[in-house]
């Protein structure tokens, strides 16, 4: 950098632009018009690349991008189809497209919220009273605050696996009827080297479905073997005459996030803890961290991390830790879970908002038996997180 350049000045850095960060900068822009915020941003377009699910048990920021909610859902489970449902949560799909667009354009319209596209931070300084970030571009940005949303690579140990996901947004002839009109949540195929897979299968709109082959695994996996086998079963279930409007990947970390300090550098996002590492949920999860944090903001000039919860990590850590023994199958374990817990209580326990009166229902579905056996081990394994 020119020793002339000044360095960037703000109230605020959000280190990345994807779902956490700009979720927090929407709040911002709109909540917080006083406050100066930069978003340092690698990519320099977005574009439909993904859709984020699960049950909206609380309003939030991004309900009209929503492009369909449904009131019941089903898992299919060692031949026997479980369906449930509730009035009050709908189980709702999020289009990347539609978010990014409203992010973007209250970000716009803002006059004290900006963002540098196709630059990276390199480094992260922290000083008496400030952070000093290290732009990729040779230029320096300095807060009193960073927010580190940026996805952190890691290596994985037990109990932990990797949820890869590969999907297909298909749509059908208009005289063709393809799927179930009911969300399938987890139809489970045979597990073979995987702790387990299973088909995700979303019923849009008459004529499209996403379809997605998803796997647990404690190994990394490549993008062909899970081309390979969701064509296999679209080949044996799927009306012929089907068309490819887009695919949608990942590899999320089914992992309790390492314990880390606040300081003035704030962890959020995957990397700070909001994504359930029992099922790779993180989307409302994220929406309550946005709108506690920018309520903070406001009112203190202090940011906040995510909130986590203890019992539900050391459940997480439990429920992996039997998922992977010899003699169980994840097809039973969801099965039992999705067939024996109530649904009201089911979905406020996945989406990370149980009450107290939710839990016995929980534990009371599942075999207690072998988590008991497990508690060692996972209390062992989340100390070392």
């Amino acid at each position: 950098m020119n020793s002339q350049t000044p360095a960037i000045q703000a109230d605020l850095i959000i280190l990345g632009g994807g779902c956490a960060g700009l979720s927090l900068a929407t709040r911002l822009a709109i909540e917080a018009p006083s406050l100066h915020v930069l978003i340092v941003e690698p990519r320099l377009t977005y574009e439909e690349d993904r859709t984020w699910c699960g049950w909206r048990v609380q309003s939030h920021l991004f309900e009209d991008c929503a492009v369909a909610e449904w009131p019941q859902w089903r898992v299919v489970a060692s031949s026997r189809t479980i369906q449930r449902g509730s009035d009050a949560y709908p189980y709702e799909m999020i289009r990347s497209d539609l978010f990014y667009a409203k992010a973007l354009a209250a970000i716009a319209r803002s006059s004290t919220c900006s963002m540098l596209q196709g630059v990276s931070a390199e480094t992260c300084t922290i000083l008496e009273a400030n952070v000093e970030v290290a732009l990729s571009d040779g230029s320096t940005a300095v807060a009193p605050w960073v927010i580190d949303t940026r996805p952190q690579h890691r290596t994985l140990r037990s109990p932990w696996l990797w949820q890869h996901f590969l999907g297909f947004l298909l749509e059908f002839e208009p005289t063709e009827s393809a799927f179930h009109h009911v969300p399938t949540l987890m139809d489970f195929q045979p597990e073979g080297a995987c702790v387990a897979q299973f088909m995700y299968v979303l019923p849009i709109r008459e004529r499209e479905f996403l379809c997605e082959w998803t796997q647990f695994s404690r190994m990394e996996c490549m993008p062909l073997e899970l081309e390979a086998n969701l064509l296999n079963w679209l080949n044996r279930h799927a009306l012929p005459g089907w068309k490819l409007k887009r695919k949608e990947s990942g590899s999320l970390p089914m992992a309790v996030a390492p314990a880390s300090t606040q300081g003035r550098v704030i962890q959020a996002g995957t990397r700070g803890g909001s994504m359930r590492a029992s099922s790779g949920y993180a989307f409302h999860a994220i929406q309550r961290w946005s709108e506690s944090c920018a309520a903070s903001l406001r009112t203190t000039g202090v940011p906040t991390a995510p909130e986590r919860s203890r019992l539900l990590e050391v459940m997480d850590t439990l429920f992996l830790q039997v998922l992977q023994q010899r003699s169980c199958s994840a097809a039973s374990l969801f099965g039992a879970l999705f067939q024996n817990c109530p649904s009201d209580s089911l979905v406020r326990f996945l989406a990370g908002l149980p009450r107290t009166a939710d839990l016995w229902p929980v534990v009371r579905s599942l075999p207690w038996t072998r988590f008991l056996r497990a508690g060692p081990a996972a209390a062992y394994n989340w100390g070392r997180r």
